[in-house]
């Protein structure tokens, strides 16, 4: 009977010289009576997917509903047992267990034993992984103060990795809690156990960085990028690639952490290319060009890189790379060597790889017509068709139909898809900056009337319009946002829209920008400052004669 009591050991129990799993399964339902805490980490460590010491060979006889029944009593031991766990033995268990249910091995596979695949459809059963990961992490809440760097790092990422936020009593957040006890013993943490920690709170989509209470969340930022630049020639290329990727995509500012990383990839990347996938040097890429921050020499390495490797690249990788490069205003060879590619993915491609890549072509202005022909048009065409296009994908095929079309004078999209597209590009609202504002009132001040958020034929919108001695001028305010962070690098849409205005609507564009307006005056009284100001605009434009000033903007200003 599977209810006798027994003195057999679990190490002692009658196996073959390499069990499978299904013996080790069965040895667990019939003596768990006397199986122990050690017994029973063991055991799920051994299933877990990865140990290639067990040999899953028993032929399927047994019913499935006792297989079933058997399962269930085996994790419900296992969840009575726990409660002997030392906190090591619990994170190994839950981390096991998770690797079950994260492998996501839902179907039959060959040579896969009836007990293993009975127990693993069990713990993927919803119920069933609510049920025991919620006992595991309020049994955890309780034995925190016994762990180590090693043992958060597992329940970290045991818990991200199944996208699973457990039930606490108290409504307290499972990881919010094994964040708060890692920064008390941050020193302790090695480069393996923080790149577990950043998957579980940074890398994993899934999860969020933890909130906690007020100054913690950017304690627990500093403290994982902190141990980054510390520990940066301890990682692997992928991990520091993600995490740059990845604190970039929630906005998280560490300037420390891409210069350190940066850096670190741009010397290493070519000679230890094999250390590298496309996966990684498109997210070091966009994590740059997310963040603004300007690194040419990363840049130039990373192109020689995807260029070796470019065969290797999906669709996604290939967009991902080349958005970057273009929003970055670099026009490396890149664009030329990656056409072939491109052009092979285009079948495969959604309609916003596809607009995006578009863009980034149009942006570089590197002209490849075996590329852009009539199949990419058509295949633009077609998956257009098959889905409702954002509005963003709709707008950037209106901009490369323009490059196609009025710059390089050749056939672009069908002229529904044309008026669609146009539509889009002009439907986007303009938000006018206080800069922007500000730079009006002065020009009204020398007697010069704009026109404000003006839309020109080819559906830019120009700031201001205005006429001198019959020249129509168009003026854009370039704040910050327009260049790669503290640099005067231009970003690839302002390159773009400067270029594409001039030479489609054939007007002259000056573009002001705030270093220009900040340096224009040098007296720190205000009327002489305003006096200064205007002289400058007024030399900017051409205007050689000191125009009335109106008094109510003289004061305004």
């Amino acid at each position: 009977s599977s209810k006798a009591t027994t003195t057999i050991s679990f190490d002692e129990l009658p196996m073959s010289a390499e069990p499978t799993i299904d013996e080790f399964i069965q040895m667990a339902h019939l003596f768990h009576y006397d199986i122990t805490s050690s017994d029973i980490v063991t055991f799920w460590n051994e299933f877990a997917p990865g140990n290639n010491r067990l040999i899953a060979r028993t032929e399927r006889t047994h019913k499935n509903s006792q297989l079933r029944l058997d399962c269930r009593e085996i994790i419900q031991v296992t969840k009575l047992k726990s409660s002997f766990f030392s906190m090591e033995e619990l994170s190994q268990t839950i981390f096991s267990i998770a690797l079950i249910v994260s492998s996501s091995l839902t179907r039959y596979r060959a040579g896969e034993g009836e007990w293993e695949a009975a127990l693993r459809n069990l713990l993927l059963n919803q119920n069933t992984k609510e049920e025991i990961f919620n006992h595991f992490a309020r049994m955890s809440v309780d034995k925190l103060h016994q762990s180590d760097a090693h043992i958060l790092s597992n329940l970290a990422f045991a818990y991200a990795s199944i996208g699973f936020k457990p039930s606490l009593e108290d409504g307290q957040d499972f990881l919010e809690l094994v964040a708060m006890k890692a920064l008390e013993i941050k020193s302790d943490f090695n480069a393996q156990d923080i790149s577990m920690m950043l998957h579980a709170y940074v890398s994993t989509s899934n999860t969020k960085l933890p909130k906690g209470p007020p100054a913690m969340e950017p304690r627990f930022h500093r403290f994982l990028a902190d141990h980054v630049v510390a520990l940066v020639d301890e990682f692997q290329p992928q991990v520091l690639c993600t995490t740059v990727w990845a604190f970039a995509k929630l906005g998280i500012d560490h300037t420390e952490l891409f210069k350190s990383v940066t850096d670190h990839i741009s010397g290493i990347v070519i000679d230890t290319l094999v250390r590298f996938t496309p996966k990684d040097l498109s997210r070091i890429t966009r994590a740059c060009a997310i963040s603004q921050y300007h690194h040419p020499e990363l840049f130039k390495r990373v192109a020689q890189a995807a260029i070796h490797l470019k065969d290797e690249f999906n669709a996604q990788h290939a967009t991902d790379l080349l958005w970057a490069y273009a929003t970055m205003g670099i026009e490396e060879q890149i664009f030329v060597s990656f056409a072939p590619i491109v052009a092979a993915l285009l079948d495969t491609a959604t309609i916003r790889h596809i607009s995006t890549i578009a863009w980034s072509y149009s942006i570089a202005n590197v002209d490849v017509p075996d590329l852009f022909n009539v199949h990419f048009v058509n295949q633009v065409t077609i998956k257009c068709a098959k889905k409702n296009v954002g509005v963003e994908s709709l707008s950037r095929l209106h901009q490369w139909n323009l490059w196609q079309t009025k710059e390089k004078m050749r056939p672009g999209l069908q002229s529904s898809l044309q008026d669609s597209c146009y539509k889009a590009f002009t439907s986007q609202e303009t938000h006018p900056s206080k800069f922007q504002n500000k730079i009006v009132l002065y020009l009204l001040s020398i007697g010069v009337e704009p026109k404000e958020e003006v839309v020109m034929d080819s559906g830019y919108s120009i700031d201001a319009l205005i006429t001198v001695d019959g020249r129509t001028i168009g003026i854009e305010v370039d704040g910050p946002c327009h260049f790669i962070g503290e640099s005067r690098c231009p970003l690839g849409a302002t390159i773009l829209k400067r270029r594409q205005v001039q030479s489609i609507d054939g007007i002259e564009l000056i573009s002001l920008t705030h270093w220009d307006w900040i340096k224009s005056a040098c007296s720190t009284e205000k009327k002489q400052k305003r006096a200064e100001k205007q002289k400058f605009l007024r030399d900017l434009l051409g205007l050689e004669d000191k125009k009335a000033v109106d008094s109510h903007l003289t004061r305004t200003l």
